[in-house]
């Protein structure tokens, strides 16, 4: 045989072993499977209801990089979207909500707050509290009318706990779940946080414009009020120096100053905007984000000063010969064209340096777009920087040719130019106003809701039929691992294979004569009668002789067959029976086999030769008080007169006699060796019962003057190490045992013997029948 066949005999093993163990415990995988699936069906009774409602929203992408401090310029990226999950699970958003239902009508009646009761049946609500299930639940406010910090903290996290978002696969869709115990509360709490969700998104897609127009009416204010000062200023001047108008040089030229000093006025307002701009991004920067763009900035200045120089001049020239030749002239349209083209230059190569630095240092954030503006706003105001200094300087060239004026005039010239430029410099912010006005009234912010939430009265949970299957393969499971562990931890023999892989050869399989009596006495008719039922009693009895028939007695002759292969007719055969340990069956087993060797006709003499915790006597009662240790001690010297007939023809019974002090001293003595030499030539058979080999001497003593030894190895009783002893024992001695005699079989306890255990009983049941 090959070694694959080998590996494969050896694996249908296991699996027959392991099938056996599991049926031999099949109550236990029964009790293991009805736990668990008890533990189920209280768990579906305990555990209230819950229900899923979900509503779905969608992101719209947004072009402007000002509009959304969220927007990347990046499409559909999915880090967009993780963005926008974040910002609805956030705690901010979630205390929104909470704050919006603490303000709503339904606050007392909502299983959030703790304010609704549940709708616990009379078993549920027993059973939750049995089990002290609602301890933590506070009592039921009729009115809620104040909440705590810490209450408030709890209410929040209760709410995000519950809360879950997905994003639909390629779409821009979020769907947004939340499970409660009330269907028309869970729809409500759904509804409730995408429209927190979207106030606030359009919150900060109006910040910008809300922040621009604070500081805008703040600057007008001021301008209204220094421009009604000049006004008056001039009007009292005029009165009282009478100076109504200038000469035509004069006049040209001081309108020529005034168009300059108000375009000087209208960028510095427009720098002073994009500053405030500049200033409402910046404060949502942390410093490292600021040094960054700070760094991406000083770039850009090195990079572009050449366009923004030659930007600054081609403004100054605009400005100058617009003043001197008026705005229809053809040289200021072309140099209002060459302007206009630069600066879109000066714009694309802006934009694409600010997206390779960013890019670079700090790839898709949500706060790149904040950056972004940063930087580009920086840009504006390095060019507002520059024409006003080309403005500054045309204002003075203007003002030095005015100086000749005489000093009425003067004063005149700039009464008149100082209320020019408040009233246009005023106008701009106006307008500008209106403009922050109107863009932050449109904003609608980038959330539009798809679907809103209604109630789902399906329960979600608890999944009945799921919970139950498992509970069943969970017992199943768990039921198997249980038998498995115990059957590992069980250090006694349970298998054929197991004595085999030890060398030893099994004479016989005894079925368990307790398990055989129980069978048979429940079928019909059946005559066998015991004076003493006990399991002590029917465990001893003499089934042999009392039932013939029986597995029991046809396991006996088995044995006798077995042992009779090398027997000699003419020589006295003597056999010794033992066990490693004690209530195994060897005297049961002795006495049997004494029974079926006598109705073979042979003369047999059954031995007593345990002589701490004789048995013998028990099975078979007579007057005789004799026995084997009065031979041992000289007390008689004819075997005749200690040993008497028993009811069995052939059978002859020597009982131990009275209990000796020195057992083995008297074994070992001369006079064991008279008693052997004197029952050889008076019997055909003797076999000697004697104590447990694991506990003393008295079986290795023996063993040198019998033909046969034999051991009892018990199912589920025997232990491995005492066998394991036993054997290296007989080693010890240059002996060894010539057979095993494997009783107590049957199927719940043992897994390979249970298959001559069915057999005896599978043919006997049919004689029978």
């Amino acid at each position: 045989m090959n070694k694959e066949q080998q590996s494969n005999i050896s694996e249908d093993i296991s699996i027959r072993e392991i099938f056996y163990i599991i049926k031999s415990n099949f109550l236990k995988l029964v009790f293991s499977t009805l736990l668990f699936l008890s533990l189920a069906v209280l768990s579906l009774i305990i555990v209230r209801p819950t229900y899923t409602s979900s509503g779905s929203i969608i992101i719209e992408s947004e072009d402007s990089s000002m509009s959304s401090i969220f927007e990347l310029g990046l499409g559909t990226d999915v880090n967009y979207l993780d963005n926008e999950i974040e910002v609805l699970k956030s705690r901010t958003t979630a205390e929104k909500t909470i704050e919006a239902l603490l303000e709503s009508e339904h606050k007392n009646n909502l299983h959030l707050f703790n304010t609704k009761k549940h709708n616990d049946g009379f078993l549920r609500k027993t059973l939750r509290a049995i089990l002290f299930m609602n301890l933590n639940e506070e009592n039921i406010p009729q009115v809620l009318n104040s909440v705590s910090d810490s209450l408030f903290n709890k209410y929040v996290e209760k709410l995000r706990e519950k809360i879950s978002i997905k994003n639909l696969r390629n779409t821009d869709v979020l769907i947004v779940e939340y499970t409660g115990e009330d269907p028309e509360e869970v729809a409500l709490i759904i509804n409730m946080l995408i429209e927190q969700y979207q106030k606030r998104d359009q919150e900060w897609a109006s910040g910008e414009m809300r922040y621009l127009k604070q500081f805008l009416e703040s600057q007008l204010s001021i301008k209204e009020n220094e421009l009604n000062q000049i006004e008056e200023d001039l009007k009292v001047f005029q009165e009282k120096e009478h100076i109504y108008g200038l000469d035509d040089n004069s006049n040209l030229l001081l309108n020529q100053l005034t168009s300059v000093e108000s375009d000087l006025y209208t960028t510095q307002a427009k720098k002073n905007i994009t500053e405030e701009r500049k200033k409402y991004f910046k404060n949502q920067l942390n410093e490292d984000e600021k040094k960054f763009t700070q760094r991406v900035t000083n770039t850009l200045d090195a990079q572009l000063y050449s366009i923004r120089q030659e930007l600054s001049t081609l403004e100054a020239k605009y400005i100058s010969t617009k003043a001197r030749e008026g705005d229809s002239h053809p040289s200021v349209s072309e140099l209002e064209k060459k302007i206009k083209n630069l600066k879109n230059v000066l714009n694309n190569e802006t934009k694409k340096f600010v997206a390779q630095g960013i890019g670079v240092a700090n790839p898709i954030q949500y706060r790149q777009t904040i950056m972004d503006s940063v930087i580009n706003l920086d840009v504006y105001i390095t060019g507002y920087d520059s024409k006003l200094n080309e403005l500054r300087e045309l204002v003075l060239k203007y003002e030095s040719q005015l100086s000749s004026l005489p000093e009425k005039y003067l004063l005149y010239s700039k009464f008149q130019r100082d209320r020019v430029i408040l009233s246009e410099t005023y106008s701009l912010m106006k307008q500008k106003l209106e403009e922050a006005k109107i863009s932050e009234a449109s904003q609608l912010g980038k959330i539009r809701i798809v679907d809103s939430a209604i109630p789902n009265y399906y329960k979600t949970s608890p999944r009945k039929t799921i919970i139950l299957l498992s509970s069943i393969i969970f017992g199943l499971l768990f039921g198997v691992i249980i038998i498995l562990i115990s059957d590992f931890l069980d250090s006694t023999i349970k298998s054929i294979d197991e004595i085999e892989r030890k060398g030893l050869p099994i004479l016989a399989i005894i079925p368990n004569i307790g398990k055989v009596f129980d069978k048979r006495k429940k079928k019909k008719g059946y005559s066998f009668n015991l004076k003493d039922s006990s399991s002590e009693q029917i465990e001893r009895r003499l089934l042999t002789h009392e039932d013939p028939k029986s597995p029991i007695s046809e396991a006996y002759r088995s044995l006798r067959t077995s042992l009779m292969y090398d027997y000699d007719e003419e020589n006295c055969k003597i056999m010794l029976v033992s066990s490693s340990g004690p209530s195994e069956g060897k005297t049961t087993t002795v006495a049997n086999l004494a029974i079926t060797y006598a109705n073979m006709g042979k003369k047999t003499l059954l031995v007593d030769a345990d002589l701490r915790k004789p048995v013998i006597h028990k099975m078979f009662k007579n007057n005789v008080e004799k026995g084997f240790t009065n031979f041992l001690t000289y007390n008689e010297k004819n075997i005749k007169n200690i040993y008497f007939n028993s009811d069995i023809k052939n059978l002859f019974i020597m009982k131990s006699g009275a209990v000796p002090p020195n057992p083995s001293e008297l074994l070992a003595s001369k006079a064991m060796s008279e008693f052997i030499t004197q029952v050889k030539s008076k019997f055909d058979v003797v076999l000697f019962d004697t104590p447990p080999m694991i506990a003393v001497t008295d079986a290795f003593i023996l063993s040198k003057y019998v033909d046969k030894k034999l051991i009892v190895i018990r199912a589920s009783v025997t232990e491995k190490g005492a066998l394991e002893r036993t054997i290296v024992n007989m080693q010890n001695m240059s002996s060894s045992l010539d057979g095993v005699i494997f009783n107590g079989v049957d199927e719940s306890s043992t897994y390979g013997g249970g298959y001559y255990y069915n057999y005896y009983q599978y043919y006997y049941g049919n004689e029978e029948k």
